[in-house]
């Protein structure tokens, strides 16, 4: 997922905090089994946000779905 610009990610041990120009927001993932890291695109050098799962059924695909769009949404 692409950060925009302006928007500051800090994650922590599943606990995403999102900083922008209006407010901050935090969120706790530890109950999905999921990692998030914060990468950086050699192309065009913009932050963005993976998330990995492994060996996971159906529902933790929706889970990461369901956690993408509200981050989304937040951003």
């Amino acid at each position: 997922m692409d950060i925009p610009e302006g928007i500051e990610i800090k994650i922590k041990a599943k606990v995403i905090e999102v900083t922008g120009p209006r407010r901050t927001l935090n969120r706790n993932f530890k109950h999905l089994n999921l990692d998030f890291q914060l990468i950086t695109d050699a192309e065009s050098s913009k932050q963005k946000l993976k998330v990995d799962v492994w060996f996971g059924p159906r529902e933790t695909t929706a889970a990461i779905c369901t956690t993408l769009r509200y981050l989304q949404v937040v951003l």
